[in-house]
């Protein structure tokens, strides 16, 4: 039976590393099926979802742990993974505002009330070309669990928006 592979990595960012990654996963007949990777200050971090054999997992395993400078974090689940279908009223979310602690706290909060569920969220802070302070910004899929009063949402995401001053779109 196959297992699937929840593998979070941290490491020096380097040349090689997707690949030194990558061919340790194939020389222990792992299939490389989702990945979400970036360089964070001077780091590079990975979330990696990988299908294996049972009977190769622990070999792989062992084997991930022993890249070089590379800290690895595993979680692993037996059988078939569902494919769960795309929410038929999955919203987007999309801000942009002046950076100051809070903002993810006070936004989140409001979907965690409505019932919300984060299915994919980037962040990222800039310069702001005018005043020279750091621009927050984010986007994020989100998908409701169960009935949603979008209306309520909105009005509840607007009065937030207003109190931290950023702009935030729902759609």
């Amino acid at each position: 039976m196959d297992s699937i592979l929840i593998v979070t990595i941290s490491g020096p960012d380097r040349a090689g590393l997707v690949e030194q990654l990558a061919s340790v996963v194939a020389e222990h007949s792992g299939n490389w099926e989702h990945c979400r990777m970036v360089h964070l200050a001077d780091r590079f971090v990975g979330l990696l979802q990988i299908r294996v054999n049972g009977s190769m997992q622990q070999d792989l395993e062992s084997a991930l742990r022993t890249i070089k400078g590379l800290d690895v974090m595993l979680a692993a689940t037996k059988g078939e993974l569902e494919i769960s279908p795309t929410p038929a009223q999955g919203l987007g979310l999309e801000l942009l505002g002046s950076d100051h602690p809070g903002i993810m706290r006070d936004i989140f909060s409001v979907l965690a009330r409505a019932n919300v569920n984060v299915e994919e969220l980037h962040t990222s802070t800039e310069a702001a070309r005018d005043s020279g302070g750091l621009l927050f910004r984010a986007s994020a899929r989100l998908a409701p669990q169960g009935e949603l009063d979008h209306e309520a949402l909105q009005a509840s995401l607007s009065a937030i928006a207003m109190d931290l001053m950023v702009d935030l779109k729902l759609g």
